[in-house]
């Protein structure tokens, strides 16, 4: 029988790459995972944060209990203490059936709060007290439920800077930052592009039809600084195999130059979408008649393009945009968009 230090150390990370940077990280992710403190995880845009939090949890006690992981920056503010928290039937108009909110999934478990900066002070004190408690009530209950989570949390921002401008509380600051954990972004450790290269291929293409990159082609990807880290690597194979004639991808199907690599999470360009962006020069500008309005259609055209592109399959197109799945579905329900659109 396999002890339970040795089934533990057995499992795969998620996150890959044999720099000395992630063995650190898997290092670390290894001694905090058996422990029940907060963990706040940091790192830019794209470089792998949720998967932290999924290995932790997979080389943890609670491994065999749920994963939730929550997008706070995806959830309507009217909408948040329902989801945390949970309701009961009839506890507001709409409410026909009891629904467990998110710390009651995870009870047991491990609760991922990503882009937990993007909390709204209002849930920052609910979320506190219920970290605190370790108690939570659903609406319309009369009684408080034990809860049972690890929490799990990640910003791509200074988390201590957003607390002192005043955007976050400091209690839940502290509360939260028990234990940090930093991940490096893909520039300072680019010996992994390769590793990374071939997994991302082969989830691409399973099978023997995976395609090869080129020397040339190899040379570019390590050469390149990937402001959006390993999101934006997987968004540019994406599109090389798109373009690629063969069985191999060379350096013209890359197509660095139509990313705006002035944003971290891009796939696709502004320039790629609305070729007529140069009517918004400052010497052309024409001012909408209503701006929600006018934003409102330009986001729905930017959606239908990535939807159109990714063949209307929603997770590739919320990875094109740079936005989780969650994101890309409360967009798509807001500006009535169906994907036969």
């Amino acid at each position: 029988m396999i002890s339970a230090p040795d089934a533990v150390s057995s499992i795969a990370f998620r996150l890959l790459g044999e720099s000395r940077a992630m063995q650190e990280v898997r290092e670390r992710i290894r001694k905090l995972a058996p422990g029940t403190a907060p963990v706040a995880i940091y790192g830019e845009s794209g470089s792998g944060k949720e998967l932290a939090a999924r290995d932790i949890h997979a080389h943890s006690p609670r491994a065999s209990q749920p994963f939730i992981a929550v997008n706070c920056g995806a959830i309507p503010e009217n909408l948040m203490e329902a989801e945390f928290f949970g309701y009961r039937r009839g506890a507001f108009t709409g409410a026909s059936e009891e629904r467990q909110g998110f710390f009651h999934t995870a009870h047991q478990g491990t609760l991922f709060l990503d882009e937990v900066s993007e909390l709204p002070l209002a849930m920052q004190v609910k979320l506190l007290r219920a970290i605190q408690e370790r108690r939570v009530r659903k609406l319309g209950a009369q009684r408080e439920d034990v809860i049972d989570v690890r929490i799990l949390s990640a910003t791509h921002q200074n988390l201590a800077s957003v607390v002192e401008r005043g955007s976050f509380r400091q209690d839940l600051y502290f509360r939260l930052q028990v234990i940090s954990l930093s991940l490096p972004p893909l520039r300072a450790r680019r010996e992994d592009i390769p590793l990374l290269c071939d997994a991302i291929l082969s989830r691409l293409v399973p099978g023997a039809s995976k395609p090869v990159i080129s020397e040339a082609a190899m040379e570019q990807l390590v050469g390149y600084d990937f402001p959006g880290n390993v999101r934006e690597l997987e968004n540019v194979l994406e599109r090389a195999l798109a373009f690629a004639a063969g069985a191999v991808i060379k350096p013209e199907d890359l197509h660095f130059e139509s990313l705006a690599l002035s944003t971290p999470n891009n796939a696709v360009s502004c320039s790629d979408i609305m070729p007529c962006a140069n009517a918004y020069a400052a010497d052309k500008l024409v001012l909408p008649v209503c701006l929600p309005v006018h934003l409102a259609s330009i986001e729905r055209d930017l959606i239908r393009h990535a939807l159109h592109q990714a063949r209307f399959n929603r997770s590739r197109a919320a990875s094109l945009l740079g936005i989780s799945l969650r994101q890309l579905r409360y967009r798509m329900q807001r500006l009535t968009i169906h994907d036969a659109d």
